[in-house]
Protein backbone atom coordinates (compact mmCIF):
# COMPACT_ATOMS: atom_id res chain seq x y z
CA UNK A 1 0.00 0.00 0.00
CA UNK A 2 1.51 3.42 -0.47
CA UNK A 3 2.91 5.63 2.05
CA UNK A 4 -0.13 8.05 1.04
CA UNK A 5 -2.63 5.66 1.52
CA UNK A 6 -1.71 3.91 4.76
CA UNK A 7 -2.38 7.23 6.62
CA UNK A 8 -5.57 7.95 5.70
CA UNK A 9 -8.99 6.75 6.34
CA UNK A 10 -9.94 6.37 2.55
CA UNK A 11 -8.49 7.05 -1.21
CA UNK A 12 -10.79 9.19 -2.05
CA UNK A 13 -9.99 12.92 -3.23
CA UNK A 14 -12.50 15.46 -3.10
CA UNK A 15 -15.12 12.66 -3.19
CA UNK A 16 -14.19 11.54 -7.06
CA UNK A 17 -10.63 10.79 -7.28
CA UNK A 18 -10.03 7.29 -6.06
CA UNK A 19 -5.93 7.02 -5.79
CA UNK A 20 -4.58 3.68 -6.52
CA UNK A 21 -0.73 3.90 -5.74
CA UNK A 22 2.16 6.00 -6.18
CA UNK A 23 4.00 5.89 -9.87
CA UNK A 24 6.24 8.86 -9.93
CA UNK A 25 8.63 11.40 -7.32
CA UNK A 26 10.59 13.96 -8.55
CA UNK A 27 11.28 17.91 -7.46
CA UNK A 28 8.48 18.68 -9.24
CA UNK A 29 6.17 16.84 -6.79
CA UNK A 30 4.28 13.23 -6.52
CA UNK A 31 2.03 11.43 -9.01
CA UNK A 32 -0.66 9.25 -8.02
CA UNK A 33 -2.39 6.61 -10.46
CA UNK A 34 -6.08 6.94 -10.10
CA UNK A 35 -9.99 6.15 -11.18
CA UNK A 36 -12.09 9.34 -12.01
CA UNK A 37 -15.22 8.10 -10.85
CA UNK A 38 -16.95 11.12 -12.84
CA UNK A 39 -15.58 10.83 -16.05
CA UNK A 40 -15.16 6.64 -15.38
CA UNK A 41 -11.42 6.55 -16.68
CA UNK A 42 -8.25 6.26 -14.65
CA UNK A 43 -6.09 9.49 -14.79
CA UNK A 44 -2.62 10.84 -13.19
CA UNK A 45 -3.08 13.15 -10.03
CA UNK A 46 0.13 15.41 -9.78
CA UNK A 47 0.36 17.05 -6.51
CA UNK A 48 2.37 20.04 -6.68
CA UNK A 49 4.19 21.39 -3.68
CA UNK A 50 3.90 25.35 -2.95
CA UNK A 51 6.71 27.60 -4.19
CA UNK A 52 8.97 28.19 -1.40
CA UNK A 53 9.56 31.78 -2.76
CA UNK A 54 6.18 32.87 -2.64
CA UNK A 55 4.29 30.32 -0.02
CA UNK A 56 1.28 32.65 -0.60
CA UNK A 57 0.65 32.10 -4.52
CA UNK A 58 -0.73 29.27 -5.82
CA UNK A 59 1.21 26.42 -6.98
CA UNK A 60 -0.05 25.43 -10.08
CA UNK A 61 -2.11 27.58 -12.14
CA UNK A 62 0.76 28.74 -14.10
CA UNK A 63 1.93 25.27 -14.93
CA UNK A 64 -1.63 24.38 -15.56
CA UNK A 65 -2.74 27.50 -17.75
CA UNK A 66 0.27 26.85 -20.17
CA UNK A 67 -0.64 22.83 -20.19
CA UNK A 68 -4.23 22.95 -20.90
CA UNK A 69 -3.63 24.70 -24.16
CA UNK A 70 -1.60 21.59 -25.47
CA UNK A 71 -3.43 18.99 -27.54
CA UNK A 72 -1.01 16.25 -29.25
CA UNK A 73 -0.44 12.74 -29.55
CA UNK A 74 2.77 13.33 -28.48
CA UNK A 75 2.04 15.64 -25.25
CA UNK A 76 0.51 14.27 -22.15
CA UNK A 77 -2.99 16.00 -22.03
CA UNK A 78 -3.93 18.04 -18.97
CA UNK A 79 -7.48 17.91 -18.21
CA UNK A 80 -8.10 19.90 -14.76
CA UNK A 81 -6.72 22.02 -11.93
CA UNK A 82 -8.07 20.93 -8.27
CA UNK A 83 -7.33 22.13 -4.50
CA UNK A 84 -7.94 19.39 -2.13
CA UNK A 85 -11.33 19.98 0.16
CA UNK A 86 -11.39 16.50 1.57
CA UNK A 87 -9.48 13.33 1.51
CA UNK A 88 -5.97 11.69 1.71
CA UNK A 89 -4.29 15.34 0.61
CA UNK A 90 -3.67 17.91 3.42
CA UNK A 91 -7.00 20.58 2.60
CA UNK A 92 -5.57 23.05 0.28
CA UNK A 93 -3.31 21.16 -1.50
CA UNK A 94 -2.94 21.74 -5.55
CA UNK A 95 -3.43 19.53 -7.84
CA UNK A 96 -3.33 18.80 -11.47
CA UNK A 97 -5.73 15.64 -13.25
CA UNK A 98 -3.62 14.50 -15.97
CA UNK A 99 -3.58 11.84 -18.57
CA UNK A 100 -2.74 8.81 -17.44
CA UNK A 101 0.05 7.51 -19.58
CA UNK A 102 1.27 3.82 -19.13
CA UNK A 103 5.14 4.44 -20.62
CA UNK A 104 8.60 4.67 -18.73
CA UNK A 105 10.89 7.44 -19.08
CA UNK A 106 12.77 6.68 -22.63
CA UNK A 107 15.74 5.91 -20.80
CA UNK A 108 14.40 3.00 -19.13
CA UNK A 109 11.83 1.53 -21.81
CA UNK A 110 15.08 1.36 -24.22
CA UNK A 111 18.39 0.79 -23.96
CA UNK A 112 20.82 3.83 -24.22
CA UNK A 113 23.80 2.98 -26.17
CA UNK A 114 22.37 -0.12 -27.60
CA UNK A 115 19.25 1.37 -29.69
CA UNK A 116 19.02 0.44 -32.98
CA UNK A 117 19.32 3.63 -35.61
CA UNK A 118 16.26 3.72 -36.99
CA UNK A 119 14.76 3.56 -33.31
CA UNK A 120 17.14 6.52 -32.09
CA UNK A 121 15.61 8.67 -35.39
CA UNK A 122 11.45 7.74 -34.99
CA UNK A 123 11.94 8.94 -30.79
CA UNK A 124 14.18 11.88 -32.58
CA UNK A 125 11.01 12.36 -34.92
CA UNK A 126 8.26 11.99 -32.15
CA UNK A 127 9.71 14.51 -29.47
CA UNK A 128 10.50 17.09 -32.06
CA UNK A 129 6.77 16.94 -33.12
CA UNK A 130 5.69 17.27 -29.69
CA UNK A 131 8.29 20.29 -29.02
CA UNK A 132 6.45 22.26 -32.53
CA UNK A 133 3.27 21.80 -31.25
CA UNK A 134 4.66 23.09 -27.95
CA UNK A 135 6.59 26.10 -29.23
CA UNK A 136 3.86 26.95 -31.85
CA UNK A 137 1.21 27.85 -28.25
CA UNK A 138 4.62 30.52 -27.44
CA UNK A 139 5.54 28.00 -24.81
CA UNK A 140 9.09 27.16 -23.73
CA UNK A 141 9.72 23.42 -21.96
CA UNK A 142 12.80 23.77 -20.59
CA UNK A 143 13.04 20.92 -18.71
CA UNK A 144 14.29 18.28 -21.59
CA UNK A 145 15.34 15.19 -20.12
CA UNK A 146 15.06 11.32 -19.87
CA UNK A 147 12.63 11.29 -17.28
CA UNK A 148 10.10 13.90 -19.00
CA UNK A 149 9.79 11.93 -22.26
CA UNK A 150 7.83 9.00 -21.69
CA UNK A 151 7.54 5.90 -23.67
CA UNK A 152 4.90 3.07 -23.78
CA UNK A 153 6.82 -0.29 -23.72
CA UNK A 154 6.74 -2.38 -27.02
CA UNK A 155 8.58 -5.38 -28.82
CA UNK A 156 9.48 -4.21 -31.45
CA UNK A 157 11.05 -0.39 -31.74
CA UNK A 158 9.74 2.68 -30.48
CA UNK A 159 6.33 2.75 -28.56
CA UNK A 160 4.00 5.71 -28.03
CA UNK A 161 6.00 8.65 -27.22
CA UNK A 162 4.73 11.65 -24.51
CA UNK A 163 6.25 15.19 -23.44
CA UNK A 164 5.00 15.64 -19.80
CA UNK A 165 6.06 17.62 -16.64
CA UNK A 166 5.55 21.37 -17.86
CA UNK A 167 6.23 22.60 -14.46
CA UNK A 168 9.33 24.38 -15.43
CA UNK A 169 7.30 25.95 -18.67
CA UNK A 170 7.32 29.31 -19.29
CA UNK A 171 6.51 31.92 -22.49
CA UNK A 172 8.64 32.38 -25.75
CA UNK A 173 10.57 35.56 -24.79
CA UNK A 174 10.45 34.90 -20.94
CA UNK A 175 14.04 35.77 -19.39
CA UNK A 176 14.95 34.04 -15.61
CA UNK A 177 16.55 35.70 -13.02
CA UNK A 178 20.78 35.46 -14.18
CA UNK A 179 22.41 33.34 -11.76
CA UNK A 180 19.26 31.07 -10.66
CA UNK A 181 19.38 28.18 -12.83
CA UNK A 182 16.15 25.80 -13.28
CA UNK A 183 16.00 22.52 -14.76
CA UNK A 184 18.08 19.78 -15.36
CA UNK A 185 22.01 20.65 -15.62
CA UNK A 186 23.36 18.29 -18.12
CA UNK A 187 20.06 19.52 -20.75
CA UNK A 188 20.58 23.15 -20.01
CA UNK A 189 21.00 25.46 -22.80
CA UNK A 190 23.95 28.07 -22.31
CA UNK A 191 21.56 31.00 -22.76
CA UNK A 192 19.38 29.78 -20.12
CA UNK A 193 22.35 29.93 -17.69
CA UNK A 194 23.25 33.40 -18.56
CA UNK A 195 20.01 34.38 -18.18
CA UNK A 196 18.58 34.97 -21.43
CA UNK A 197 15.50 35.42 -23.08
CA UNK A 198 14.15 31.87 -24.07
CA UNK A 199 12.39 30.35 -27.11
CA UNK A 200 12.36 27.03 -28.79
CA UNK A 201 15.86 26.51 -29.28
CA UNK A 202 16.42 26.14 -25.47
CA UNK A 203 14.64 23.15 -26.31
CA UNK A 204 16.04 22.39 -29.33
CA UNK A 205 19.56 22.33 -27.62
CA UNK A 206 18.21 19.83 -24.44
CA UNK A 207 16.99 17.60 -27.19
CA UNK A 208 20.09 17.22 -28.74
CA UNK A 209 21.90 16.27 -25.33
CA UNK A 210 19.43 13.55 -24.44
CA UNK A 211 19.80 12.04 -28.37
CA UNK A 212 22.88 12.06 -27.61
CA UNK A 213 23.07 10.21 -23.91
CA UNK A 214 20.53 7.42 -25.70
CA UNK A 215 22.86 6.92 -28.63
CA UNK A 216 25.92 6.57 -26.78
CA UNK A 217 24.54 5.39 -23.33
CA UNK A 218 26.19 8.21 -21.47
CA UNK A 219 27.02 12.33 -21.07
CA UNK A 220 28.89 14.41 -23.46
CA UNK A 221 30.93 15.34 -20.12
CA UNK A 222 31.48 12.84 -17.27
CA UNK A 223 31.65 15.12 -14.10
CA UNK A 224 29.41 15.59 -11.29
CA UNK A 225 30.16 19.21 -10.08
CA UNK A 226 27.70 21.62 -10.86
CA UNK A 227 30.59 24.30 -11.78
CA UNK A 228 31.99 21.67 -14.71
CA UNK A 229 28.60 21.20 -16.42
CA UNK A 230 27.80 25.11 -16.61
CA UNK A 231 31.63 26.01 -17.79
CA UNK A 232 31.22 22.68 -20.42
CA UNK A 233 27.67 24.04 -21.41
CA UNK A 234 29.30 27.65 -22.38
CA UNK A 235 32.30 26.92 -23.91
CA UNK A 236 33.03 23.04 -23.78
CA UNK A 237 34.13 20.98 -27.48
CA UNK A 238 31.54 20.21 -29.90
CA UNK A 239 29.17 17.36 -29.48
CA UNK A 240 30.25 14.88 -31.78
CA UNK A 241 27.67 11.79 -32.14
CA UNK A 242 29.66 10.88 -35.47
CA UNK A 243 32.92 10.10 -32.95
CA UNK A 244 31.13 7.99 -30.34
CA UNK A 245 30.59 5.18 -31.74
CA UNK A 246 27.25 4.86 -31.18
CA UNK A 247 24.74 3.08 -34.12
CA UNK A 248 23.04 6.51 -35.14
CA UNK A 249 23.45 7.25 -38.76
CA UNK A 250 25.33 10.21 -40.40
CA UNK A 251 22.18 12.15 -40.66
CA UNK A 252 21.00 11.91 -36.96
CA UNK A 253 24.22 12.50 -35.73
CA UNK A 254 24.57 16.04 -38.16
CA UNK A 255 20.99 16.61 -36.82
CA UNK A 256 22.41 16.53 -33.00
CA UNK A 257 25.39 18.44 -33.89
CA UNK A 258 23.25 21.39 -34.87
CA UNK A 259 21.10 21.28 -31.96
CA UNK A 260 23.97 21.27 -29.86
CA UNK A 261 25.90 24.12 -31.29
CA UNK A 262 26.56 26.89 -27.98
CA UNK A 263 25.26 29.62 -30.52
CA UNK A 264 21.75 29.58 -30.62
CA UNK A 265 21.49 31.08 -34.09
CA UNK A 266 23.51 28.24 -35.48
CA UNK A 267 20.88 25.64 -34.21
CA UNK A 268 17.72 25.17 -36.79
CA UNK A 269 15.13 27.83 -36.27
CA UNK A 270 12.45 25.75 -35.17
CA UNK A 271 11.67 21.85 -34.32
CA UNK A 272 9.61 21.86 -37.80
CA UNK A 273 12.70 22.60 -39.54
CA UNK A 274 14.71 20.14 -37.36
CA UNK A 275 12.66 17.34 -38.24
CA UNK A 276 12.37 18.10 -41.81
CA UNK A 277 16.05 17.95 -41.73
CA UNK A 278 15.68 14.41 -40.22
CA UNK A 279 14.10 13.26 -42.83
CA UNK A 280 10.93 10.33 -43.33
CA UNK A 281 11.27 7.47 -41.77
CA UNK A 282 11.68 4.12 -43.73
CA UNK A 283 8.44 1.71 -44.68
CA UNK A 284 6.80 -0.18 -42.03
CA UNK A 285 7.67 -3.44 -41.00
CA UNK A 286 5.78 -6.67 -42.02
CA UNK A 287 4.22 -6.75 -39.10
CA UNK A 288 2.03 -3.59 -39.47
CA UNK A 289 0.99 -4.47 -43.01
CA UNK A 290 -2.49 -5.22 -42.05
CA UNK A 291 -4.22 -2.44 -39.85
CA UNK A 292 -8.02 -3.61 -40.49
CA UNK A 293 -9.67 -7.04 -40.01
CA UNK A 294 -11.46 -8.07 -43.89
CA UNK A 295 -14.76 -7.50 -44.15
CA UNK A 296 -16.03 -11.57 -43.28
CA UNK A 297 -14.14 -10.91 -39.99
CA UNK A 298 -15.38 -7.80 -38.71
CA UNK A 299 -18.97 -8.63 -39.10
CA UNK A 300 -17.90 -12.06 -36.97
CA UNK A 301 -16.99 -9.76 -34.27
CA UNK A 302 -19.51 -7.24 -34.37
CA UNK A 303 -22.14 -10.47 -34.46
CA UNK A 304 -20.62 -11.33 -31.58
CA UNK A 305 -20.80 -8.37 -29.37
CA UNK A 306 -24.61 -7.83 -30.58
CA UNK A 307 -24.87 -11.75 -29.05
CA UNK A 308 -22.90 -10.77 -26.07
CA UNK A 309 -25.24 -7.49 -25.41
CA UNK A 310 -28.52 -10.35 -25.78
CA UNK A 311 -27.09 -12.21 -23.17
CA UNK A 312 -25.23 -14.76 -24.80
CA UNK A 313 -21.55 -16.11 -24.14
CA UNK A 314 -19.49 -16.18 -27.27
CA UNK A 315 -15.78 -17.09 -27.56
CA UNK A 316 -13.65 -16.38 -30.67
CA UNK A 317 -10.18 -17.24 -31.74
CA UNK A 318 -8.13 -14.59 -33.05
CA UNK A 319 -6.10 -15.29 -36.38
CA UNK A 320 -2.37 -16.25 -36.21
CA UNK A 321 -1.92 -14.10 -39.22
CA UNK A 322 0.72 -10.93 -38.92
CA UNK A 323 -1.06 -7.89 -37.12
CA UNK A 324 -3.86 -9.58 -36.65
CA UNK A 325 -4.37 -9.45 -33.22
CA UNK A 326 -3.61 -5.13 -33.88
CA UNK A 327 -6.55 -5.16 -35.78
CA UNK A 328 -9.16 -7.07 -33.89
CA UNK A 329 -8.14 -4.72 -30.55
CA UNK A 330 -8.91 -2.07 -32.75
CA UNK A 331 -12.15 -3.07 -34.17
CA UNK A 332 -12.88 -4.14 -30.51
CA UNK A 333 -12.31 -1.08 -28.80
CA UNK A 334 -14.23 1.05 -31.73
CA UNK A 335 -17.49 -1.41 -31.31
CA UNK A 336 -17.20 -1.86 -27.58
CA UNK A 337 -17.36 1.87 -27.28
CA UNK A 338 -20.46 2.41 -29.65
CA UNK A 339 -22.20 -0.16 -28.33
CA UNK A 340 -21.79 0.44 -24.31
CA UNK A 341 -20.15 -2.88 -23.67
CA UNK A 342 -17.16 -2.86 -21.43
CA UNK A 343 -14.18 -4.37 -22.96
CA UNK A 344 -11.09 -5.87 -20.66
CA UNK A 345 -7.80 -6.16 -22.41
CA UNK A 346 -5.42 -8.82 -21.20
CA UNK A 347 -2.07 -8.43 -22.39
CA UNK A 348 2.01 -8.09 -20.93
CA UNK A 349 3.73 -5.49 -21.50
CA UNK A 350 7.29 -6.25 -22.24
CA UNK A 351 8.93 -5.35 -19.34
CA UNK A 352 6.23 -6.97 -16.77
CA UNK A 353 6.36 -10.12 -15.53
CA UNK A 354 2.92 -10.85 -15.53
CA UNK A 355 0.06 -10.12 -16.84
CA UNK A 356 -2.55 -7.10 -16.01
CA UNK A 357 -4.99 -9.06 -14.51
CA UNK A 358 -4.44 -6.93 -11.94
CA UNK A 359 -5.58 -3.77 -13.35
CA UNK A 360 -8.23 -5.50 -15.36
CA UNK A 361 -9.82 -6.46 -12.40
CA UNK A 362 -9.65 -3.00 -10.46
CA UNK A 363 -11.43 -1.32 -12.68
CA UNK A 364 -14.08 -3.19 -13.00
CA UNK A 365 -14.06 -3.07 -9.23
CA UNK A 366 -14.38 0.09 -9.29
CA UNK A 367 -16.87 0.48 -11.84
CA UNK A 368 -19.22 -1.72 -10.06
CA UNK A 369 -18.98 0.56 -7.22
CA UNK A 370 -20.90 -0.75 -4.67
CA UNK A 371 -20.85 -4.27 -2.40
CA UNK A 372 -16.70 -4.35 -3.34
CA UNK A 373 -16.21 -6.20 0.11
CA UNK A 374 -18.68 -9.03 -1.34
CA UNK A 375 -17.45 -9.11 -4.47
CA UNK A 376 -13.51 -9.55 -3.37
CA UNK A 377 -14.28 -12.03 -0.26
CA UNK A 378 -17.23 -14.10 -2.54
CA UNK A 379 -14.07 -14.63 -5.65
CA UNK A 380 -10.81 -14.91 -3.21
CA UNK A 381 -9.36 -11.72 -5.13
CA UNK A 382 -7.41 -10.53 -2.79
CA UNK A 383 -5.37 -14.17 -3.19
CA UNK A 384 -4.19 -13.71 -6.25
CA UNK A 385 -4.07 -10.22 -6.61
CA UNK A 386 -2.25 -7.18 -4.23
CA UNK A 387 -4.89 -5.70 -3.44
CA UNK A 388 -6.66 -4.55 -0.01
CA UNK A 389 -10.07 -2.61 0.86
CA UNK A 390 -9.18 0.53 2.19
CA UNK A 391 -12.26 2.41 3.55
CA UNK A 392 -14.75 0.10 1.39
CA UNK A 393 -12.02 1.10 -1.42
CA UNK A 394 -9.92 -1.55 -3.29
CA UNK A 395 -6.35 -0.41 -3.12
CA UNK A 396 -3.22 -2.05 -4.00
CA UNK A 397 -0.97 -3.72 -1.48
CA UNK A 398 2.29 -4.82 -2.99
CA UNK A 399 4.13 -4.85 0.53
CA UNK A 400 2.08 -7.30 1.92
CA UNK A 401 1.10 -9.47 -1.02
CA UNK A 402 3.47 -12.29 -3.11
CA UNK A 403 2.14 -11.98 -6.73
CA UNK A 404 4.62 -15.04 -7.88
CA UNK A 405 2.87 -17.53 -4.68
CA UNK A 406 -0.73 -17.32 -6.62
CA UNK A 407 0.84 -18.84 -9.51
CA UNK A 408 2.07 -21.78 -7.50
CA UNK A 409 0.40 -25.09 -8.14
CA UNK A 410 -1.27 -25.68 -5.04
CA UNK A 411 -2.78 -22.04 -5.29
CA UNK A 412 -3.19 -21.65 -9.11
CA UNK A 413 -6.34 -22.99 -9.76
CA UNK A 414 -8.29 -21.70 -7.04
CA UNK A 415 -7.07 -18.03 -8.06
CA UNK A 416 -7.71 -18.27 -11.39
CA UNK A 417 -11.18 -19.67 -10.76
CA UNK A 418 -11.79 -16.72 -8.41
CA UNK A 419 -11.18 -14.29 -11.21
CA UNK A 420 -12.15 -15.84 -14.06
CA UNK A 421 -15.47 -16.15 -12.16
CA UNK A 422 -15.76 -12.16 -11.28
CA UNK A 423 -15.39 -11.83 -14.97
CA UNK A 424 -18.07 -13.92 -15.58
CA UNK A 425 -20.02 -12.02 -12.56
CA UNK A 426 -19.37 -8.73 -14.09
CA UNK A 427 -20.61 -9.62 -17.20
CA UNK A 428 -23.85 -10.29 -15.81
CA UNK A 429 -24.45 -6.38 -14.72
CA UNK A 430 -23.14 -5.39 -18.20
CA UNK A 431 -22.09 -6.96 -20.86
CA UNK A 432 -18.11 -7.24 -20.95
CA UNK A 433 -15.48 -8.33 -23.97
CA UNK A 434 -12.45 -10.05 -22.55
CA UNK A 435 -9.91 -9.78 -25.25
CA UNK A 436 -7.06 -11.87 -24.42
CA UNK A 437 -3.89 -10.98 -26.15
CA UNK A 438 -1.05 -13.79 -26.92
CA UNK A 439 1.47 -11.94 -24.73
CA UNK A 440 -0.60 -12.46 -22.02
CA UNK A 441 -0.19 -16.32 -22.23
CA UNK A 442 2.81 -16.59 -21.10
CA UNK A 443 1.41 -16.22 -17.44
CA UNK A 444 -0.08 -18.80 -15.95
CA UNK A 445 -2.43 -17.61 -14.60
CA UNK A 446 -3.63 -15.54 -17.58
CA UNK A 447 -3.75 -18.84 -19.15
CA UNK A 448 -5.74 -20.67 -16.38
CA UNK A 449 -8.50 -17.72 -16.45
CA UNK A 450 -8.49 -17.68 -20.02
CA UNK A 451 -9.03 -21.56 -19.86
CA UNK A 452 -11.85 -21.42 -17.38
CA UNK A 453 -13.75 -18.82 -19.23
CA UNK A 454 -13.95 -21.09 -22.43
CA UNK A 455 -14.89 -23.90 -20.38
CA UNK A 456 -17.69 -21.89 -18.99
CA UNK A 457 -18.93 -20.53 -22.25
CA UNK A 458 -19.07 -23.88 -24.11
CA UNK A 459 -20.93 -25.35 -20.79
CA UNK A 460 -23.18 -22.38 -20.79
CA UNK A 461 -23.58 -20.04 -23.97
CA UNK A 462 -26.82 -18.51 -22.71
CA UNK A 463 -28.76 -16.63 -23.44
CA UNK A 464 -29.80 -16.25 -20.16
CA UNK A 465 -32.76 -13.87 -19.25
CA UNK A 466 -32.28 -10.36 -17.81
CA UNK A 467 -28.41 -10.57 -17.87
CA UNK A 468 -25.80 -9.60 -20.26
CA UNK A 469 -23.35 -11.63 -21.81
CA UNK A 470 -19.71 -12.22 -22.28
CA UNK A 471 -17.53 -12.36 -25.46
CA UNK A 472 -14.03 -13.72 -25.26
CA UNK A 473 -11.24 -13.17 -28.09
CA UNK A 474 -8.37 -15.37 -27.28
CA UNK A 475 -5.45 -16.68 -29.90
CA UNK A 476 -6.18 -20.56 -30.48
CA UNK A 477 -3.59 -21.85 -28.42
CA UNK A 478 -3.37 -24.81 -25.66
CA UNK A 479 -3.90 -22.67 -22.05
CA UNK A 480 -3.18 -24.83 -18.97
CA UNK A 481 -3.63 -28.90 -19.28
CA UNK A 482 -5.97 -28.94 -21.83
CA UNK A 483 -6.87 -26.99 -25.31
CA UNK A 484 -9.52 -24.90 -25.26
CA UNK A 485 -13.04 -25.98 -26.84
CA UNK A 486 -12.78 -24.98 -30.74
CA UNK A 487 -14.83 -21.42 -31.92
CA UNK A 488 -15.61 -20.43 -34.51
CA UNK A 489 -12.90 -18.10 -35.61
CA UNK A 490 -12.99 -14.10 -36.33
Amino acid sequence: MTQLASRTSSPTLDDRFLLVEAIGRGGHGRVYRAYDRVERREVAIKVVPRDPDDPTRPPSEGEFAAWIRLRHPNVVRAYELGYARTGPLPRGSAYLVLELVRGVPVHRALAPGRIPGAVLEEVARRALRALDHVHRASLVHRDLKPGNVLVTPSRRGCGRLKLTDFGLASQTGQASEPGRVSGSLPYLSPESILGEALDGRADLYGLGILLYFLASGRLPLSARAPEHWLRWHLDGPPVDLARAGTPASPRLSAVVSRLTSRDRDARYPTAAEALSALGPAGPPGPASASASLPAGERAALRFAIDAARRGERRALRCPARPGAERAVRHELQAATAALDVSLARIARQPAARYANLDRVVLRLLLERGRGVEALVARHHLHRGLPLSLLGGVPVWDRLDRDEGAARGPGTLPVVARGVAEFLLDASRRRALAVLVERSALSDPLAASVTDYLARAIAVSPGPREGAAGLLLVSPDVTCGRSRRPRTPST
